[in-house]
């Protein structure tokens, strides 16, 4: 991308951290991280009042699902409570049965979109995928 592009990229971000410009110029240089992902099917065996939201749970490729899978984690972990108030060993299997079959689903379709996005036929196949989702 050319100087005047660089620049007016930057000029969106008027008023934003001096850090984010420099990171979008080019003079921080990148970090690359590794990402860490739990096998699609992850279960754990339970463990008497103890179980896990969100990434803890159901730690996974990145597809944008992440923050709205915890917050719905801890919804049903509500309900599941609520609805067995006097028997934790119940409202634990109840919410984490079905947990364990979203995750898996969702774990699913993120690595679909990880292949699409840097798989083999990259970027075809994610130009395909938009082209027939409209």
């Amino acid at each position: 991308m050319g100087g005047d592009a660089i620049a007016r990229v930057i000029s969106e971000f008027d008023g934003w951290s001096p850090t984010l410009a420099a990171l979008i110029a080019g003079d921080v240089p990148a970090v690359a991280r590794p990402i860490f992902a739990l096998p699609d099917d992850h279960r754990w065996r339970r463990t008497p009042g103890v179980t896990l939201i969100g990434d803890a749970a159901h730690l996974t490729l990145p597809s944008g699902e992440g923050a709205n899978l915890a917050m719905l984690d801890g919804a049903e972990l509500a309900n599941a409570i609520a609805a067995h108030p006097d028997d934790w060993v119940a409202a634990l299997a109840a919410y984490e049965e079905p947990m364990f079959a979203r995750s898996k689903a969702e774990a699913v379709k993120a690595h679909r979109l990880t292949d699409l996005i840097l798989g083999e036929r990259a970027p075809y196949g994610m130009l395909e995928f938009s082209r027939d989702a409209t």
